[in-house]
């Protein structure tokens, strides 16, 4: 294994993987970048105390991989709580009521 150290980021079959954030396998594992690569530069994960082991055998053995949600910030829940709904939700004008209405009676027919 070498130390040898990789930008933040991996594309790999099309996808483009954030590696400052975990993964998570098709069982719910989560996979965490050790920050270091092999020896041909594939990255390094892991799961709690198991060895590392090379991303790409990791995505062939129990993937397809996606990233964890990202953590909720303590500016997102401010804002979740201070912004008014009317800042964040069209207002409705009375040509979209009438075209909800429309399909709403169409849908009840």
């Amino acid at each position: 294994m070498s130390t040898h150290t990789i930008p933040p980021t991996l594309e790999a079959a099309g996808i483009t993987y954030d590696l400052t954030r975990d993964l998570i396998d098709v069982y719910g594992t989560r996979w965490t970048w050790t920050g270091t690569t092999d020896t041909d530069g594939t990255p390094l994960v892991r799961t709690g105390d198991d060895p590392a082991q090379r991303l790409t055998h990791v995505y062939w053995t129990a993937g397809p991989l996606i990233q964890a949600p990202a953590p909720v910030t303590h500016a997102d829940r401010h804002a979740a709580f201070t912004t008014p709904v009317c800042a964040t939700v069209p207002s409705a004008t009375p040509r979209t009521v009438a075209a909800l209405l429309g399909r709403l009676r169409r849908r009840a027919a």
